[in-house]
């Protein structure tokens, strides 16, 4: 079955802030085999205008690295895999190759769970690249030294998403009348709530809440980036957002207003607007991708 992608984003100063550190960023090209997007949600940190260009230069390259991804497929870079890569019980090894090269190395068609793994892998290697840029661009300016960024993705092709974190932002996905994370907070009161040290609700309204200890940039040659792998049906909702909108609403309501028969755009406009009314203490950002048949 093709699926078809209809999203939308809107991000919003907030309440309390004087500069809009967050980036959003959506593309969806449809195609023969299904529709194809890229979203992404990225919010900085680093002080004036620091964490701005973070989040902006971390969204600059990802969209950019995974460019290919909607390219034909004959114009896509080739994957030199060893035999053995074809094991699927062993790791993938990457080699990329110009299209228009010649080899004499035959076809072969990937395991299903060895494409999974290639995406994963090629989403993961665009978000170390950023982080390199934002690393990057701190040892050049020293104002902006330890400017870093959270980041969330999504990568769709058809029914299969792949999805990346690191930090607290947040990927959700809305299936029937059930809202689940799909991402994991790399925050210090989400390993609270692990431990069992606090309560989940506990996160709203923890003195150290914005605490995390995984971002893009802040130094770091290396990140450790979270990938999912999730199927999508038709009448799936994702939602990709910073803390500063899920942090102003509860889970019931992100539920509620998702689960509106709305197009994406007002749905963005009504959680931009809940997140304003109950405070909004941070920037806020939101991406809706609405998953329908084609």
């Amino acid at each position: 079955m093709h699926l078809k992608l209809t999203a939308a984003d809107k991000t919003d100063v907030g309440k309390q802030r004087d500069q809009n550190e967050d980036y959003a960023y959506k593309r969806v090209e449809s195609s023969e085999d299904g529709d194809r997007g890229l979203f992404i949600v990225a919010d900085g940190m680093g002080g004036y205008k620091a964490g701005e260009v973070a989040s902006k230069l971390a969204v600059e390259t990802i969209s950019k690295a995974l460019d290919f991804f909607f390219k034909p497929v004959h114009d896509q870079p080739t994957i030199k895999l060893d035999k053995a890569a074809l094991d699927p019980n062993k790791t993938v090894k990457l080699n990329s190759t110009p299209a228009n090269s010649t080899t004499s190395q035959k076809t072969q068609k990937l395991p299903e769970t060895q494409a999974v793994s290639l995406i994963g892998d090629q989403l993961e290697s665009a978000i170390q690249q950023a982080n390199k840029a934002i690393v990057g661009y701190g040892e050049k300016k020293s104002s902006a030294r330890g400017l870093g960024s959270t980041v969330t993705a999504a990568l769709i092709q058809n029914d299969q998403a792949y999805i990346a974190n690191v930090g607290d932002s947040r990927t959700y996905l809305l299936r029937g009348n059930n809202l689940t994370p799909v991402t994991r907070d790399h925050s210090l009161v989400a390993r609270l709530v692990e431990s069992k040290q606090i309560e989940p609700e506990d996160v709203y309204t923890h003195p150290q809440r914005n605490l995390i200890y995984r971002s893009l940039g802040a130094g770091h040659k290396h990140v450790e980036v979270d990938i999912f792998h999730q199927q999508l049906k038709p009448g799936d909702k994702l939602l990709l957002c910073s803390d500063g909108l899920w942090e102003m609403i509860r889970h019931q309501d992100l539920l509620n207003a998702l689960g509106e028969q709305n197009s994406p755009q007002t749905i963005c406009d009504t959680l931009i607007d809940l997140a304003n009314a109950n405070g909004g203490e941070d920037n806020i950002s939101a991406i809706v991708v609405h998953i329908s048949a084609h």
